[in-house]
């Protein structure tokens, strides 16, 4: 049981495309393409143009790193046009077949930020896991001088992408204060960082904001949308389109007109996963 926790990781958000095979109700053998929509060491949330039935056992090739690992379709989780969302757990979740590394999830209890970076040296994927000042660095230079165990050195790491394209972000305007927090609420350091984040509301599209200051417990950003008071949502900080996000459950907490701008400012607590 110890072990099955060590190793749940978190999951990222990242189209790959996949071949899916596997074999129908029917006895026919079927071969075709889909993509993942979340990645992570156990399995993946997958988009199929096909039924698949809960419990039916698949294989799955990640067609940019050539490996393929047999999965079990835990079930269907959601339906776009002709095409089916699904959950799926590997049965060896050692295969890796995404080639990114997965630390265990209690290292990241202290993380401020969570990316996938790759290394300058020898292109190794690593889900990292970032504090205040590596997060910093990393938007101000868009790199970061971090230990890589296969080259067994210091390297230049970079955020891994699949696609191109950057955030078209306005100029961070004016600081403000960020919404009041009372002493019992406030128990954790919040620390100015100023970068991208994506928040994410059921029904509604992405919004691509930038966050005010932020801890290992949630965050303060700015938006020109509205979101209610207790409002669930889920953010990723920091944000890369086309890259590999960790967007983590929160909920609005605080509210905050910014005078004199279209801005609201946003207090986030994260939803923390059972121990």
């Amino acid at each position: 049981m110890e072990e099955n926790k060590a190793r749940r990781s978190d999951r990222i958000s990242l189209e790959l495309p996949i071949t899916v095979a596997g074999t129908d109700a029917m006895g026919s053998v079927f071969v075709m393409e889909g993509k993942t929509i979340l990645v992570s060491l156990q399995g993946a949330k997958i988009l199929l143009a096909r039924k698949l039935a809960p419990h039916q056992e698949i294989s799955i090739r990640c067609i940019l790193t050539r490996r393929e690992a047999d999965a079990r379709v835990v079930g269907q989780i959601g339906k776009s046009e002709e095409s089916y969302y699904y959950g799926v757990a590997f049965l060896n979740p050692e295969v890796n077949i995404w080639k990114i590394e997965f630390p265990p999830s209690g290292e990241g209890d202290d993380a401020v930020g969570r990316v996938v970076l790759e290394c300058g040296g020898c292109h190794i994927r690593e889900l990292t896991y970032l504090d205040e000042s590596e997060l910093e660095v990393l938007e101000e230079n868009q790199s970061l001088a971090r230990h890589c165990k296969r080259c067994t050195d210091y390297t230049v790491w970079k955020k891994s992408s699949v696609e191109g394209g950057s955030v078209e972000l306005s100029p961070p305007p004016v600081p403000v204060p960020a919404p009041a927090r009372t002493a019992d609420l406030r128990r954790e350091r919040r620390r100015d960082v100023r970068v991208p984040v994506c928040v994410r509301r059921d029904g509604a599209d992405e919004d691509i904001v930038r966050s005010r200051n932020a801890s290992r417990g949630g965050l303060c950003f700015e938006s020109t949308r509205q979101y209610p008071k207790g409002a669930r949502i889920e953010v990723a900080i920091p944000y890369t389109p086309g890259g590999g996000n960790i967007f983590l459950a929160g909920n609005v907490v605080r509210i905050q007109k910014d005078p004199g701008s279209e801005l609201t400012l946003y207090g986030v607590s994260y939803i923390r996963r059972p121990s």
